[in-house]
């Protein structure tokens, strides 16, 4: 505390005294301040012997030396106060706020920021909030209005995550606000939650609120009914309705989009299905009878109408609800197949071992999770996948997986690889690989494709929303992923001339001929003929056993019909075949048609918005005639039995011969049972658990085509009902109920398991999974939270129905056995949280105001003053100056050094900085004079402290016992008061080798001289 009290302190007597200079550590200030101290302590002890101004240059560098390095260590930068502001508008484009409403809000803003604004510092930016907030603008001086493009979904709002994305998006150099134009309903998130972090950043947050209110508004709050009843029961459909003022309607109740009839016939029409209602203001509850005679789940669904078209009821995704009840009932299984023959022996055998049978064709079967969950194992008997759609597909893996469905999949020429189940949703629910391994020898197949890609093929198809070519491409993309890797491919296009697009090739990397056929472009002219042959040409290059063509074109081309028929006669002769896809309504079906004739193969007709989903199901038809080559056929044989533990084959140990099958390969996982194999130990008989549910495959027929021995084998029903029994959803515990509480856009799922005797069911092993109205599925973990009773969360936030299927296994007690069962469950949200508001919540947004100090905006724009600078804080803006710093420090470092170690003359400095100031030439010329002086006035003293010197040696050396010469004369220096004198007189020269020792003294007591002289002329200068 003491530390941080002295940094602050530090911090604003820098501020103060440094004005638009900014210290982040200021604290190296007093650390420089003490450092200084030092400095000129150990500066006059090192300089004591210095005088004058030289050592007063030494020290004052020494010290502008400590002052700047102590500056550029508290990191000094020069601070500049913004003056802009940035306002970002927060605008609610939800579905609760009416039409109108948001068009004025849309002006409200433009209006409002048009007003007081400094277009050179002002900035403006708009994020909308929906079910998702996205930014529609940054804050820009350029921006003048809003305008709300993408806003994304609007059945929903999730004002929380716009307020946190419009304060993410705040500048750094301007000051900031928000301006919140919305009417506070959220169906996600918590907004004060975001004006909390608002706050806490010194944002606030003006708010315009949208006020409505629906006069005369019906909600159909939910429909209750039990999760489960038996077929035949009566149960009471509870429904609950919500209005904002008496109102008078019609109430119907449709059971799996039928309406039922809840009223007498009284004038036979349609109205009369539905029931007439009185409803109050506020909360009303109706209960209606129902005794359904249908099974499995049943969606029941109220729709409430109002009488008087123009009541004012202005939301109409809120006058729907609905719940589905499962009705259980004899257990039954639907058998699917394209042709009777097919499955009629199986359904015998089924109905004898006391199995309830429905049966129907693909196209007419159900086409929804909730339609299938009405069964418990669907039998698909040798039906190629082109049959389904890709929504019956998705649905039947998701029945598999996710709701605990059983699924038995038998063979035939149409089945499995050869029926083009390849790359469908089904093929990862089956327990054998459709795809045989490389190593697996096989004759293969290979398919040349010939497209038409002149102009005319990318023009718009009407209720498409593609182009011809478009569609085309897809489904030669789907026709491809359907076959084998043992297979080959080629693709042409043409237009005035040809491209080889795909050579052959193994289809061994699907991905890489899809890109390629997706580069296609469009060309001019068209020319079919030379496409087909080069097509042909290719084919010629495989060994494959059969060679087809599928070519797509209009028919308009140059040459005639019958060159076209001649060519493909040439074809058919050389054991290739061609099929024709003829598209638009202006096609040439005379030449396509007659080419597939000639031609050994099929012709389709295709033109308008079918484009869409037939050509897709004709390209994979065609495709599979090169899958024969996964069909194995030959003398027949009895299929080996391997012995793997498998519950429906318990106690068989040979089964009849077959003389076909599909070629199939295991699972790499290991995962599966298989308990017959065929010819090179392919697997014939197989099954898994997967997921919830479980998967039975027998790759060869039903029939006598292969089985002729098995439909006359006295154990066949037995066989097929015991695997077909192991495959069927488990019936469960009469005991066992489940419920589903919802709250705002969350679940709870409620299962109690209890023993016939009441005894209620502990530490049960449950496997879960919820499938959601987008067909994706997710598992769910059910706790324990009392005796008997296990719950689990999961998200419904999404409009449509959720099905949640269990699966449980009871431990075995004393007194019971182990038990496991299936139970299935749903819950139906027809509209979100949006559609329930009525009026606005302007409470929240006022509440929102007061937390972060902003404003509750007039409502006239022109008063709004969405510029007020008011409450914010303007950000200062730093530059660094550290660099500068240093590079002042390094300065006065080497000048330190300098003055240091090398002699200035300084009256010299003064007079070259005199000259450079322009100082006059006799001011110069004085200062020469005055320097030459000096010079002779030491010359003089050196002279004279040389005579001194000879004058001692001669007394010296008279003192000694040696005479003197006469001859000899020695040299006397006068000194005295007035001018230097020089004076000759005779000595005597004394015949005496000088002494060593004598002369180094001298020499020392001259050096002390010079230095003690040197430091006068210093002080005189």
């Amino acid at each position: 505390m003491i530390a941080e009290s002295i940094q602050t302190n530090a911090f604003s007597i820098a501020s103060l005294v440094l004005g638009p200079v900014e210290l982040a550590r200021p604290a190296w200030l007093a650390v420089g301040a003490g450092a200084l101290v030092l400095v000129l302590l150990i500066a006059r002890k090192s300089l004591a012997a210095s005088v004058g101004a030289s050592r007063r240059t030494a020290v004052g560098v020494r010290v502008v030396v400590v002052v700047l390095l102590a500056g550029a260590l508290a990191e000094p930068s020069i601070r500049e106060k913004s003056e802009r502001l940035a306002v970002t508008a927060v605008i609610d484009t939800s579905r609760s706020i009416p039409t109108s409403v948001q068009a004025d809000a849309e002006r409200y803003i433009a209006d409002a920021a048009a007003v007081d604004r400094d277009g050179s510092l002002d900035l403006l930016g708009a994020v909308t909030a929906s079910r998702e907030a996205i930014v529609q603008a940054l804050p820009s001086a350029a921006a003048t209005e809003v305008e709300t493009q993408a806003t994304g979904s609007a059945d929903g709002t999730d004002l929380e995550e716009a307020v946190r994305i419009a304060l993410a998006v705040r500048p750094d150099d301007a000051a900031y606000r928000l301006m919140l134009v919305s009417d506070g309903n959220e169906t996600e998130g918590s907004l004060l939650a975001a004006a909390e972090s608002a706050r806490a950043m010194g944002v606030p947050i003006d708010v315009r609120p949208l006020t409505y209110r629906y006069d005369a508004e019906v909600v159909v709050e939910g429909v209750d009914t039990p999760a489960t009843a038996r077929t035949g029961e009566v149960i009471n459909a509870r429904v609950t309705l919500r209005a904002t003022a008496p109102t008078r309607g019609r109430l119907f109740l449709l059971v799996g989009g039928d309406p039922v009839r809840l009223a007498p016939d009284e004038g036979g029409g349609s109205e009369e299905l539905g029931i007439v209602v009185e409803l109050d203001r506020g909360t009303n509850t109706l209960l209606v009878p129902l005794a359904l005679s249908r099974r499995g789940p049943q969606e029941i669904e109220a729709v409430f109408e109002p009488i008087e078209q123009n009541a004012g009821d202005a939301i109409a995704e809120n006058n729907r609800a609905a719940s589905i009840t499962f009705f259980s009932g004899e257990g039954r299984v639907l058998v699917l197949a394209t042709r009777p023959e097919e499955s009629f022996r199986l359904i015998g055998a089924l109905e004898s071992e006391g199995i309830g049978v429905d049966t129907t064709e693909p196209a007419l079967g159900p086409a929804s999770l909730i339609e299938f969950n009405a069964y418990d194992a669907v039998i698909v008997c040798n039906v190629p996948s082109y049959e389904f759609s890709e929504r019956q597909l998705t649905a039947l893996r998701a029945y598999v997986e996710d709701s605990g469905g059983g699924l038995v999949m038998t063979g035939g020429p149409d089945a499995f690889g050869a029926g083009g189940w390849i790359g469908t949703p089904v093929e990862d629910a089956l327990p054998i690989q459709l795809d045989p391994p490389q190593s697996r020898r096989l004759p293969m197949g290979a398919l040349a494709i010939v497209l038409d890609s002149s102009g005319s093929m990318f023009s718009p198809v009407a209720g498409a929303g593609a182009t011809q070519m478009e569609l085309a491409i897809e489904a030669a993309v789907a026709a491809v992923s359907t076959l084998s890797r043992l297979d080959e491919v080629a693709v042409v296009a043409f237009t005035g001339n040809y491209e080889m697009v795909v050579p052959l090739t193994r289809v061994e990397n699907q991905q890489a001929v899809a890109q390629r056929l997706r580069r296609m472009g469009p060309g001019g002219g068209t020319n079919m003929f030379p496409a087909v042959e080069a097509a042909f040409d290719e084919l010629l290059k495989s060994r494959a056993g059969v060679r087809h063509i599928i070519v797509l074109s209009d028919g308009q081309t140059m040459g005639s019909n019958e060159e076209g028929v001649r060519l493909a006669e040439r074809i058919a002769a050389q054991g290739g075949s061609i099929s024709t896809v003829s598209v638009g309504d202006a096609a040439n079906d005379q030449l396509m048609n007659g080419m597939a004739r000639a031609g050994g193969g099929n012709f389709h007709q295709v033109f308008g918005a079918g484009s869409k989903t037939r050509l897709p199901q004709i390209f994979i038809k065609e495709a599979q005639t090169v899958k024969r080559s996964l069909i194995w056929e030959g003398d027949p044989f009895q299929p080996a039995t391997t012995g793997m533990p498998s519950e429906p084959m318990r106690g068989v140990t040979s089964v009849p011969s077959v003389s076909g099958y599909i070629v199939a390969a295991d699972r790499q996982d290991g995962l599966a049972v298989v308990s017959l194999r065929g010819q090179e130990s392919d697997p014939v008989l197989a099954q898994w658990q997967r997921g919830l549910g479980r998967v039975v495959t027998f790759t060869s027929d039903v029939t006598t085509r292969w089985a002729s021995g098995w439909t006359a084998w006295e154990g066949f029903a037995s066989f097929w009902g015991e695997h077909v029994r192991w495959a069927m959803r488990p019936q469960g515990d009469a005991q066992a109920r489940t419920r589903i509480e919802t709250d705002g856009n969350r679940s709870t799922l409620v299962l109690d398991l209890a023993r016939t005797t009441g005894e209620r069911i502990n530490f049960a092993t449950i496997i879960g999974r919820v499938a959601g109205p987008d067909g994706a599925a997710r598992d769910i973990t059910l706790r324990q939270d009392g005796p008997g009773r296990y719950v689990a969360d999961f998200d419904t936030a999404d409009p449509g129905s959720y099905v949640v299927a269990l699966r449980y296994d009871t431990p075995a007690t004393e007194t019971h056995a182990a038990t496991s069962g299936t139970l299935q469950s749903a819950v139906t949200r027809p509209f979100t949280d949006e559609f329930r508001a009525l009026e606005d919540n302007a409470a929240l947004l006022a509440r929102v105001a007061e937390r972060t100090g902003g404003r509750v905006l007039d409502a006239d724009p022109r008063r709004a003053d969405i510029w007020n600078r008011s409450g914010v804080t303007f950000p200062v803006a730093r530059e660094p100056a550290f660099l500068a710093a240093i590079i002042l420090v390094l300065a006065a470092f080497l000048i330190d050094v300098a003055v240091r170690r090398v002699r200035f003359d300084l009256a010299l400095v003064r007079r070259v900085a005199g000259r450079a100031l322009g100082r006059s030439a006799t001011t110069a010329g004085s200062n020469i004079d005055s320097l030459k002086r000096a010079q002779a006035r030491a010359q003089s003293r050196m002279s004279q402290q040389d005579s001194k010197d000879a004058m001692q040696k001669a007394r010296e050396a008279a003192a000694t016992k040696f005479e003197a010469d006469a001859t000899q004369t020695a040299t006397e220096v006068a000194l005295g008061d007035g001018p230097e004198a020089v004076i000759e007189a005779p000595v005597t020269r004394v015949d005496q080798p000088p002494q060593v020792g004598d002369d180094a003294d001298a020499g020392l007591s001259r050096l002390m001289k010079a230095k003690k002289r040197a430091q006068s002329e210093m002080q005189d200068d």
